[in-house]
């Protein structure tokens, strides 16, 4: 197993990845002194794969425990089932040192950890992420939140976990697309941080394909290190260094929103998206790397990923783009790309280039 600092100062906590992580859940939990009393939180699916799993590293560590059941879709992050689970833990209010558990992906991680930051202004936080894009994203750096009906993410928090347990064997039971979705991450950290990286997934796709654990266990810990340290740099995201984590972002959340979250995953619509933001690049003389376009396409083909949006209306995108959070006051800032490892914020791009960008990678 590796570990993984972020340094935070006093919010500092650990990444631990590997092949049977959970079963050092024990020893870490004594170490974080995050509490005696969990709320677990997990879809339906998940707590009947895992829960068992995790309810006994909860019993040798001498906690109780309850399971709060969400959605298994991105339904599940919304304003009523966060109050639920805020609900849920005030009734077990002085009843023992409450902390909560996310077990599961993205959706379960950020419902989770926004409920706990705002019950009684903070109760302990653990994330045990039990999908590829969750142990490579967004289970590290303490964003949460909740998606509103008007767009996605526009209600949340900074909160740091205490622990982030990523075991590598939970990758077993997801299907190829939920791989696949993971992989968009993985291949927008090549992109924005390690062009190591994406020569290793070009050369080790078979082994990411079979999800070998070697090669699992080197993509989760390599960028769980990228964002440790993006996210050390710049916490609460009050420069420009840790937006370089939503490149392809901007794009992707509308696509997602104008599809009402349904048609394409978190993980396809970032990837169109990285290709929307690399194209605008281009386009606007910023791109420095020829490669780097056709790269992406190739990427994104080998792992499964869409280079076209279908059966979603242009004037839907552009609807739910100007609602991003990152459009302020009207002025659009757009991560663009100059080579991979270096990128730019962009501000202000022509409505008319972003319009034809989505019509052309659109297809009704």
């Amino acid at each position: 197993m590796k570990s993984i600092k972020v340094r935070l100062g006093e919010r500092s906590y650990p990444v631990i990845v590997g092949q049977g992580a959970i079963r050092s859940l024990n020893r870490h939990l004594r170490v974080s002194a995050a509490g005696d009393l969990a709320c677990i939180v997990a879809n339906a699916r998940v707590r009947r794969l895992w829960g068992s799993t995790l309810a006994n590293g909860l019993k040798k560590a001498g906690c109780r425990f309850y399971f709060h059941t969400i959605p298994d879709s991105e339904l599940g992050k919304s304003w009523p089932n966060a109050e639920k689970i805020v609900n849920g833990l005030s009734g077990w209010a002085g009843k023992g040192r409450l902390f909560v558990i996310a077990l599961g992906g993205g959706v379960t991680g950020d419902v989770a950890g926004f409920a706990a930051s705002v019950f009684k202004r903070g109760v302990p936080f653990i994330q045990i992420p039990t999908t590829l894009l969750a142990q490579v994203d967004s289970a590290i750096g303490g964003k949460n939140g909740v998606d509103l009906r008007t767009g996605k993410n526009l209600a949340g928090t900074f909160y740091q976990p205490k622990l982030v347990l990523s075991d590598t064997d939970f990758l077993s039971t997801l299907d190829r697309r939920q791989i696949n979705s993971g992989m968009a991450e993985v291949i927008k950290y090549g992109f924005i941080a390690d062009s190591n990286l994406l020569n290793f997934l070009e050369a080790a796709r078979e082994k990411i394909v079979k999800r070998i654990p070697e090669a699992m266990e080197s993509i989760v810990s390599g960028c769980s290190s990228i964002k440790a340290r993006y996210v050390e740099k710049d916490e609460f995201d009050t420069g420009e260094i840790r937006m370089a984590l939503n490149f392809g972002h901007t794009f992707g959340h509308a696509l997602e929103a104008a599809a009402g979250f349904r048609r394409y995953s978190h993980g396809e619509a970032i990837g169109w998206g990285m290709l929307c933001a690399l194209r605008l690049s281009e386009k606007l003389g910023i791109l420095k790397d020829k490669n780097a376009l056709p790269r992406l396409k190739r990427l994104l083909r080998a792992y499964g990923l869409p280079l076209k949006a279908r059966g979603i209306d242009a004037g839907r995108l552009l609807s739910a783009l100007g609602k991003d959070k990152k459009f302020i006051g009207g002025m659009n800032r757009v991560v663009l790309l100059e080579k991979p490892g270096r990128v730019r914020i962009k501000r202000n791009i022509p409505l008319k280039m972003i319009k034809e960008e989505i019509r052309e990678l659109s297809v009704n």
